[in-house]
């Protein structure tokens, strides 16, 4: 949605610099027609229209690595107490676009920039604790329910999925029944894959 906005906020300023060209000229060839302007005046406009465009064009390149605007950010947590490392990706937040590596280490407090590039940037970090990607399926209300555990094996509601246990084989019912471990979303997806 981002990009989406980018271009079309582009496509506004190219018109509106379009229509400025475009009245630019008009007024030149007015001025023209009614002074009956000489060369060297001519001349002279033509360096302003020249000036004008230099003015509009914009600086696009640089020797200092930056994170650009579209760039994807990768979080990995390791947590001590799970033994696990879990991975979110999401888009760069505004607040960490046009970036060097000095100014996101500084804006991100308490995480080790692992990877550092234009378009990427990866960052680590250690936990005490277990990580929210321990799940436990279990039979609710007539389908598969989704539960969290934390350390203590202490189990949280989470939701419903749509597969009903009616349908499922007695030894599936039995497995369900006695709840199902699952670590990680990738995990969590395969086993209610094999229900479907």
């Amino acid at each position: 949605m981002r990009k989406e906005w980018i271009i079309a906020l582009v496509c506004i300023i190219l018109l509106i610099l379009g229509v400025m060209a475009g009245l630019y000229v008009y007024q030149i060839n007015n001025t023209k027609d009614s002074n009956k302007l000489d060369g060297r005046q001519l001349a002279e406009n033509n360096s302003q229209e020249n000036d004008l465009i230099e003015n509009i064009t914009l600086s696009t390149s640089s020797t200092e690595k930056k994170t650009s605007p579209n760039a994807k950010l990768i979080e990995k947590e390791y947590f001590k107490g799970c033994n696990h490392t879990t991975t979110n990706t999401r888009d760069l937040p505004i607040t960490l676009a046009n970036c060097n590596i000095e100014e996101l280490t500084e804006k991100c407090e308490g995480w080790q920039i692992e990877e550092f590039e234009n378009d990427e940037v990866t960052l680590f970090r250690e936990q005490d604790g277990f990580c929210d990607e321990h799940y436990l399926i279990k039979e609710h209300n007539g389908v598969l329910g989704i539960y969290t555990t934390d350390e203590n094996g202490e189990e949280t509601f989470k939701e419903d999925t749509d597969i009903q246990t009616m349908y499922l084989t007695e030894a599936d019912l039995t497995k369900v029944r006695n709840g199902i471990e699952a670590i990680g979303d990738i995990e969590l997806h395969s086993v209610l894959e094999d229900f479907e």
